[in-house]
């Protein structure tokens, strides 16, 4: 039986850099990275059947964008639907992504340097960032609800949050994903990719190695 390789999916500000030491900790696993441009140009790899493996916003926009079938999906510091609603009261305030918008039309690479220091990167940069790109990101997570996508999934889901994580709270995490696919880092925060590798590589060579 073919490998299944797995497709790493980073969220806003980043690019595919942000899963260099999750790779390099799975063991000869097949990984594949896919970039959304925002720091380079984009790249989209096509793979068969992936195990599709999405940080924040890259989780979301994998359940719009990537074709099915999956053979599992693992979000981690993530989420399907970003802002507060009715029927989510645990999202973010919109008016805290609207503020974003706003800020970043004037300054983009103060937003992005201010957004990355919140979450916790020591020295935070806007080296190579394309605005565009990350403006176009902004105005999606406004708009973005891919519960129904989500609840559709007929593969395997592992779902990993931070007890820590500024931006994607526990709550939040709890009230987007079901209990069973859930586990919280306790003093994870929201860059678990970067901060505990480890963890995030063991828990996907635990789900490759069970995927039928």
């Amino acid at each position: 039986m073919p490998m299944t390789t797995l497709l790493l999916i980073h969220g806003w500000g980043f690019d595919s850099g942000i899963w260099r030491e999750v790779v390099a900790g799975l063991d000869g696993l097949d990984c594949a990275t896919l970039d959304l441009g925002f720091r380079g140009p984009p790249h989209i790899p096509a793979v068969d059947r992936p195990l599709v493996v999405g940080h924040s916003m890259g989780f979301a926009w994998a359940l719009e964008h990537l074709p099915r079938p999956w053979a599992g999906a693992v979000a981690v510091n993530a989420f399907p639907r970003f802002t507060r609603a009715a029927d989510f009261p645990d999202g973010v305030p919109p008016h805290r992504l609207e503020r974003m918008q706003s800020q970043f039309a004037e300054d983009a690479a103060e937003v992005v340097v201010t957004f990355l220091a919140r979450l916790g990167v020591a020295e935070p940069d806007a080296d190579g960032i394309r605005p565009p790109a990350l403006a176009a990101a902004l105005a999606w997570l406004a708009d973005c609800d891919r519960r129904a996508e989500l609840a559709a999934l007929d593969c395997p889901l592992l779902a990993l949050a931070g007890g820590q994580d500024p931006l994607i709270t526990p709550a939040m995490s709890r009230a987007a994903f079901p209990a069973a696919a859930l586990k919280i880092l306790p003093d994870g925060g929201h860059l678990l990719p970067l901060t505990h590798p480890g963890w995030v590589a063991g828990h996907l060579r635990r789900m490759a190695a069970a995927l039928p």
